[in-house]
Formats: structure tokens, C-alpha cells, sequence
């Protein structure tokens, strides 16, 4: 048997093959480094997308919803440009700038839904102001600017209308009441001065007070007497100068300016020297008439042309009551029995001039009878059951269908007779709403305390 040689085959451990395990590990990195880097942009994409999610909003105007898209076209373009620029790798002061653009186009959308909130808000008030306290014509100027094109409404609030003076205290509801007595007023016609004795419910420097407070209590009022003021300056510039230029130097400088905002304020004093006769009741001294004009008339026969108290009522002039205007007035509220219930069934609501059926008994007091308007102005002196007709309301009635209570007494009062006389038919109608004065600029601060005269 042949002896065998020991090699030392298959006792040496085996030696492992590093190159292979390296070439894993190396492919394992690449591997795990573009999953990274595909998940980084994967989070950039997402980001981006998700920057880009910005609702648009419903508009009321095409000009608003123009100026949306105009904000969502710049935002995309820029917030694009700044991804492509990072090479799809947003750093943080690229997503800071982003997100501003971003802010920036919601702020800008929150403003245009509140302007459209304002604007619809005002639209409703306007529309419920019935009674005029409202600047109606500045509000559908704005209006009307807005939807056609303005992107915004604005944020002033709306405008009171003014109060024109001259319908103000025209209404005998808003005459004024003090010391009555008599007055002299000295008037001039013709170069001819003449000063006659008349009877007042107030004295001049009441008045005078009067006006002052008016202005300083009444909004719309002293800005009726503010339009007024400065119409003067095209109107009647001599005027205008003589209650601003103090000085005499026919300008207007900074202190006379500065005296505007004080107790000695431009438009008080003209408003108190041109108005004082007009918030008061001036009528001419009252003396008994003759016994001969009472003779002729009797209660019991019937009231006509022969037989009527027509001549104990004086024409109060132009009045109005309310929105309503009438060229002629009878005061009969000195001779008015005590308020009572009547029947009544159609009346003008002298808010809105509209004719309306009412068709039950109300709580009245007649105050007076226009024979320019055939109608009878009653107060409502009790609110109705209803609440139609409210306690201090003014309403119409039509003289033809309500003669009888001017027929009866204490009136005695022949209506064809003052229809014939006026020229009027009659055919009951009803008149027409007073139209507000025109704008015109605003001047001067009102101060707080009344000047004297």
C-alpha cells in the first residue's frame, strides 16, 4: 500500500471574497441615495401642489373677479419661477417667499369680499330707508360705478341727505314755541322802508336759538344749511365774503378760517339772520272782525256759497307735512274737536305719497284742509290696532269723499267754493314727494356751543 503524503488540503479555512460584499454595499448606497433624493422631490412636489391650492372666491362684479384671476395668474407664474430657479429644491427662504405670494393673494381676495359685503350692505339699508335719511343719490353713484367696473366699493359709510331749510320750517309741525308776543319787523320794498307789528310764537333772540341748536343738533339739517352756505359763493359772493371776512380785506385768511370752527362759525350767523322769521309762527296781529261777516252765516242751512265759515280761516301758505307739499293751508287745528274715532278708508301716507286702503275706525284730530291738494291732513293721535297707523303720524284724506267733516262743525267750511277759488277741480289726486336739494360741497366744522346774535 503506498504511504500518503499529508498535504494539509481542507484544513485551511476559507478566505472570503471582500470584492463582492463591497460591490453590494456600493450598490445598497446608490440605491438608498436615489431613493432619498427621489423622496425629497417627491416632498418638494407635494409642497408645491399643495401651495398652489387656493380657492377662488364668487365675485358680485366682473371687475372683482378679473382682478382674482389676474392675482392667481401672478402668484402661479412666480411661485413656478421660484421652483424651477431651485432646480426642484425648495430651501426654506424659497418656501418663505412662496408662501407670502401666497398670503398676499388671500389678503387681497378678503378684501374684495368685504368691499362686496359693504356694498350689498348699504344696498339694503338704502333700501329700507324709506324716510330719506339716506343720501340715496351718492349711494347709486357708487353703486353704479362698482358694478360697472370700479374693483372697489369702498369703505366710507353712507351719507346722510340733507335737510333743505326752507321745506324744514316750512312744515307748521316744526315751527318753533317760546315767549308769544309781538314782534316789529322792518321790512324794505322799493328803497321804502316800512316796520309792521306782527304776532309771534317766539321772541327774535329765541329764535336765534332756536336755529343755533337746529345746526348743531341736527345732522341733515346742518348739512341742508352747510349746501345753502356754499352755494353762496357763486350766487351771491358779496354775501358769502361778508360773514367769512371778518377783517374787511375781502380774503380769507388762516384766522378767519380758524374763527369758522368757533362760536362765531359763518354759517350759524347767516342761518340765524336769514332763518329766525321762518322757524318761528309769525302772523299778521289779530283783530276782531266785524260782526257784519259773522251775520250772514247760519248753522242751520245748509253750507254754500252764501252760508260758510270760508273767510275765518287764512291761507297758511306753502307747508308740508312729511314728504308731503302743498301751495296752500287752511289751519283748522285751532277749531278741532278733541280727537276721536273715525272711519277711515283711503288715505295718502305722507312718507311715501302713496295712496293706501286702511278700512277702519283710527283715533284723529283734523289739523287742516289744503284746498290746492283737495285734501284733508289729519294726526293720528292713538296707534291703531294694527299698527298701520301710528300715534303722531300725518296722513291724507280726500277732501271729496271726507267733505262732510269740513261741512260740520265747528268748521262750517263750503269746499267747492275753495276749489272754484283755487282753480282746482275736484278730482281728488294725489301730490307729488318732495325731491331732495342737489349736493353740493361741504364745508366748515360745526362747533359745540350756540353763538348769540
Amino acid at each position: 500500500m503506498p504511504d500518503i503524503i499529508y498535504t494539509g488540503r481542507g484544513l485551511a479555512p476559507d478566505i472570503p471574497s471582500e470584492g463582492g460584499k463591497a460591490m453590494s454595499r456600493l450598490s445598497d448606497f446608490i440605491v438608498k441615495a436615489e431613493e432619498i433624493k427621489y423622496n425629497a422631490f417627491k416632498e418638494t412636489q407635494d409642497w408645491f401642489v399643495k401651495s398652489q391650492d387656493v380657492d377662488p372666491v364668487m365675485f358680485l362684479t366682473t371687475a372683482n373677479q378679473i382682478a382674482q384671476d389676474k392675482l392667481l395668474k401672478t402668484y402661479n407664474e412666480e411661485s413656478s419661477a421660484i421652483l424651477k430657479a431651485s432646480g426642484n429644491n425648495l430651501s426654506t427662504e424659497d418656501r418663505a417667499r412662496i408662501i407670502a405670494g401666497k398670503n398676499f393673494l388671500i389678503s387681497e381676495q378678503q378684501k374684495m369680499q368685504a368691499d362686496m359685503a359693504r356694498a350689498l350692505q348699504d344696498r339694503d339699508a338704502i333700501q329700507k330707508d324709506i324716510q330719506g335719511n339716506l343720501d340715496h343719490d351718492e349711494f347709486n353713484k357708487r353703486w353704479s360705478d362698482y358694478v360697472s367696473g370700479n374693483a372697489s366699493y369702498g369703505t366710507e359709510p353712507l351719507s346722510p341727505s340733507a335737510i333743505d331749510p326752507d321745506a324744514h320750517y316750512s312744515k307748521l309741525i316744526n315751527k318753533g314755541h317760546g315767549t308769544e308776543g309781538t314782534i316789529s319787523l322792518t321790512t324794505n320794498k322799493g328803497g321804502i322802508s316800512t316796520t309792521e307789528k306782527k304776532s309771534a310764537s317766539a321772541t327774535e333772540e329765541e329764535a336765534r336759538q332756536m336755529v343755533a341748536s337746529d345746526i348743531l343738533g341736527n345732522d341733515r339739517l346742518a348739512l341742508g344749511y352747510i349746501e345753502k352756505f356754499q352755494k353762496l359763493k357763486n350766487t351771491d359772493p358779496a354775501t358769502y365774503m361778508k360773514y367769512l371776512d371778518t377783517s374787511g380785506d375781502q380774503q380769507v385768511d388762516a384766522t378767519e378760517e380758524q374763527a369758522a370752527e368757533t362760536a362765531s362759525n359763518p354759517i350759524i350767523r347767516w342761518a340765524q339772520d336769514n332763518y329766525w322769521q321762518k322757524r318761528i309762527i309769525i302772523k299778521e296781529v289779530e283783530t276782531t272782525k266785524p260782526e257784519t261777516k259773522r251775520s250772514t252765516f247760519n248753522w242751520n242751512i245748509g253750507i254754500g256759497v252764501g252760508n260758510n265759515r270760508n273767510r275765518q280761516y287764512d291761507d297758511q301758505g306753502f307747508a308740508n307735512f312729511n314728504k308731503l307739499k302743498v301751495n296752500s293751508w287752511l289751519d283748522l287745528g285751532r277749531d278741532a274737536p278733541s280727537a276721536k274715532d273715525r272711519q277711515i278708508q283711503d288715505y295718502v301716507d305722507t312718507e311715501t305719497g302713496e295712496k293706501k286702503h286702511f278700512g277702519s275706525a283710527a283715533e284723529i284730530k283734523i289739523v287742516g284742509y289744503s284746498p290746492d291738494r283737495d285734501m284733508i291732513i289729519v294726526k293720528i293721535t292713538k296707534t291703531s290696532e294694527n299698527r298701520e297707523l301710528r300715534e303722531g303720524d300725518y296722513i291724507g284724506l280726500s277732501g271729496d269723499k271726507y267733505k262732510d267733516w269740513l261741512e260740520s262743525k265747528p268748521f262750517g267750511i263750503d269746499r267747492d267754493s275753495l276749489l272754484k277759488q283755487y282753480g282746482q277741480s275736484t278730482t281728488y289726486r294725489i301730490p307729488p314727494l318732495l325731491k331732495k336739494p342737489e349736493k353740493s360741497g361741504v364745508v366748515w366744522a360745526i362747533p359745540k356751543s350756540i353763538p348769540t346774535k
